[in-house]
C-alpha cells in the first residue's frame, strides 16, 4: 500500500514538474522587456473611424506618433513575397471582399480601401520610413498555417530599422523561429480564452490558453487578454515566474488604471490614456 501511495506521489510530483517546465518563459531579460513598460501601446495605431482614420493604417500610425505612443501592429506575408499591415486573416471586414491576405499579391491589395476611406493597406516599409524609429514597435505576426516564411524575410527587413520592437505571436512556431535564429529580438507569446471549438483547432486553443506552447517559444514576456487572465498556466507565468505581462486590449479609463497598476504594460484603443488619467 505504501509503496503504491509513494509512486503515485513520485508520478504526480513528475507530471507537476513537467508542466512547470513547459509553461516555463525565459527569464533572463526581464529586465530589458520592462525597460518598455513606461509606454503605452496604440492598438493598431490610434485610430479613430468617426474620425475617418482606420486601424493598421499609415494615418492611425501617424497620430500614435504625434501623441507620444508606441504602436501595437500586425504584418502578413502576400503571395509576392511583400509584408503588408493588417490584422485580419481576410478581408472581408475592412475591405468588404472575402480573400485571404496570403492569397494575393500586393499589386492587388493596394486595389482596395480600409473601411470605405482613402486608406489602402500598407506596407511595412512605409509604416517604418514614417515611425522611423520614434516610439517603440509591438509587431504580431499574422501567420495562419504552419509556414514561418514570413519570419526570415521580416528580420531582413528589420535589420537596417533604427528603433526599438518586440516580436509576439499566438503562433509559437514563429516565435520558436526567432528563438532558434535570432534569440536577441525579444519575443512574445500572445493568448487568450477562446470559444469552444472540435479536433485540432480546440487542442491548440487549449495549449495556447494554458501557455504551454512556452516549451516552443520560450517569451520573454506574455500578452495575454486581460478579462482571461485568471486561468492556472497564466497564474504561474505572473505570480511564480514573475514574466513581464502586455495586456490587450483595454478600451476604458477604469480597466486602463486597473492594468496599470498589476501588469507591466498596456495595449489600448478606443480612448486616449494621457487625456482620460
Amino acid at each position: 500500500m505504501w509503496l503504491i501511495i509513494l509512486i503515485c506521489i513520485l508520478a504526480a510530483a513528475a507530471v507537476l514538474a513537467l508542466y512547470l517546465w513547459a509553461i516555463r518563459p525565459n527569464t533572463a531579460r526581464k529586465e530589458t522587456c520592462l525597460a518598455f513598460s513606461r509606454w503605452d501601446f496604440a492598438h493598431r495605431g490610434l485610430w479613430n473611424m468617426e474620425r475617418g482614420i482606420p486601424e493598421n493604417s499609415l494615418p492611425a500610425f501617424k497620430k500614435a506618433v504625434d501623441h507620444g505612443f508606441a504602436i501595437e501592429l500586425d504584418v502578413h506575408l502576400t503571395s509576392d513575397g511583400q509584408i503588408v499591415v493588417f490584422h485580419d486573416d481576410t478581408l472581408k471586414r475592412m475591405c468588404q471582399l472575402d480573400q485571404s491576405v496570403e492569397s494575393m499579391t500586393y499589386d492587388e491589395l493596394s486595389r482596395y480601401r480600409l473601411m470605405n476611406t482613402d486608406c489602402r493597406i500598407p506596407l511595412l516599409t512605409e509604416v517604418l520610413k514614417l515611425v522611423n524609429g520614434r516610439v517603440p514597435l509591438l509587431i504580431e505576426l499574422k501567420l495562419p498555417t504552419s509556414s514561418t516564411a514570413l519570419c526570415p524575410l521580416l528580420d531582413r527587413l528589420l535589420a537596417s530599422y533604427p528603433g526599438q520592437y518586440l516580436i509576439e505571436s499566438f503562433n509559437s512556431l514563429g516565435l520558436r523561429w526567432y528563438r532558434k535564429h535570432r534569440p536577441d529580438i525579444l519575443r512574445g507569446q500572445l493568448a487568450s480564452r477562446y470559444p469552444p471549438a472540435k479536433g485540432l483547432t480546440s487542442l491548440l486553443n487549449r495549449l495556447s490558453t494554458s501557455l504551454i506552447v512556452n516549451a516552443a517559444s520560450r517569451p520573454d514576456f506574455v500578452a495575454y487578454n486581460y478579462k482571461h487572465t485568471h486561468g492556472l498556466g497564466f497564474r504561474i507565468n505572473h505570480g511564480l515566474f514573475k514574466v513581464p505581462v502586455f495586456v490587450w486590449t483595454v478600451r476604458s479609463r477604469l480597466a486602463y488604471q486597473r492594468c496599470r497598476r498589476q501588469y507591466s504594460a498596456v495595449i489600448f484603443e478606443n480612448f486616449v490614456p494621457e487625456q482620460d488619467s
